[in-house]
């Protein structure tokens, strides 16, 4: 006798409402890490294919950021080096393709081409061939990949479609970083407001102003997107004792502050101001108004600056807080009977000591 046995039911996927959005959010996140894995080995990889299959010496993608033009990856033909036909596109063809960038550029001989032979491309770069298409990242044209050889080359429409896909393929993983990197910071941006609901330990008692804690925590929500951005950041300590009165004087600047703007109890009656988006002569405007509240107590400032190598790699805002805390030990050592100033300790910016900003992510 033939056993027949009952089949196994297939379980549906139910959708509950009033689920954990944290837990989901941090669902999509792996969803998205694994699906679209880390971009540099298909650049790696596609770069070089461009050069064997093709021939040419150099496959380049370029981009045009606010500080010019920069070349960001790139492969080279065996024995070559990287030279100006790589780390010059400001002076390449590159340029004329963003000109058109609806159609790849084709030279199969620059030096014979009156169009392109007296260019600082073929005159200084010893480029003769090149093929270029535009590179799209959100619907926005941001760069150019392109090849390049010291010889003619008679570029082949399999070769122009190929230089083509690629450049699509690439703006579209360009696209998907940045997706990436949104929702990272969507996802620390929860963190803090999750944090703000389910922790009452992120308040200090003594001021009921945010404590450090609560700053460890915006600043992952916060210092990120100011770097990405590029903009500074006013940071502000000072001194105070406690009593009634000045409690309610922190209460009445924390509350008059913008929603941007964070105001901390760092402990021992010390307290650290954070302005984002705001340069020094706003800042000084503001801590004007903020000492008509508090009285002309001792103040050191400083920005943060995401333009500086030291600044943009500091996310737990360290050095900062200590230019600020040594300018607060200043105001305090010149304080007279009538007042303390504010004191500011700006970094210096040197061209040396500027940081990447061309990296998106």
């Amino acid at each position: 006798m033939t056993e027949t046995r009952p089949k196994p039911k297939r379980s549906r996927p139910r959708t509950r409402s009033g689920g954990n959005s944290m837990s989901h959010l941090q669902a999509l996140g792996e969803l998205v890490d694994h699906a679209f894995p880390d971009p540099t080995r298909l650049f790696d990889h596609g770069l070089a294919l461009m050069v064997q299959e093709l021939g040419v010496d150099h496959a380049v993608m370029s981009r045009l950021t606010a500080l010019g033009w920069e070349a960001f990856w790139w492969a080279t033909a065996p024995g070559i080096e990287p030279d100006l036909a790589i780390h010059e596109p400001a002076h390449s063809f590159c340029p004329h393709v963003l000109e058109h960038p609806g159609r790849s550029l084709m030279i199969r001989d620059a030096t014979i081409n009156p169009a392109w032979k007296n260019h600082s491309a073929t005159k200084q770069q010893g480029v003769k061939a090149y093929l270029g298409a535009a590179l799209n990242q959100s619907g926005r044209i941001m760069g150019v990949l392109s090849v390049t050889s010291r010889s003619p080359k008679q570029f082949s429409r399999a070769e122009v479609a190929m230089v083509k896909a690629l450049a699509n393929l690439f703006g579209k993983s360009l696209e998907v970083e940045q997706l990436k990197h949104e929702l990272q910071m969507t996802r620390d941006a929860l963190d803090l407001t999750t944090a703000v609901v389910e922790d009452s330990a992120l308040e200090s008692p003594a001021s009921r102003l945010p404590n450090l804690h609560y700053l460890d925590i915006w600043l992952k929500a916060n210092l990120f997107l100011a770097r990405r951005r590029g903009e500074a950041m006013a940071v502000v300590r000072w001194a105070l004792p406690l009593t009634p009165k000045s409690r309610r004087s922190l209460q009445e600047v924390s509350e008059a502050l913008r929603g941007e703007d964070l105001l901390v109890d760092l402990g021992q009656e010390e307290f650290l101001l954070l302005l984002p988006r705001t340069e020094q002569e706003g800042a000084q405007i503001l801590l004007g108004r903020i000492r008509e509240k508090l009285g002309t107590v001792p103040m050191g400032a400083t920005l943060w600056s995401p333009l500086h190598r030291i600044d943009r790699d500091d996310f737990t805002l360290k050095r900062a807080t200590k230019r600020a805390a040594l300018a607060l030990h200043r105001s305090a050592e010149t304080r007279t009977a009538a007042e303390a100033k504010i004191v500011w300790d700006i970094l210096v910016v040197n061209p040396d000591e500027l940081a990447d900003i061309t990296n998106p992510w």
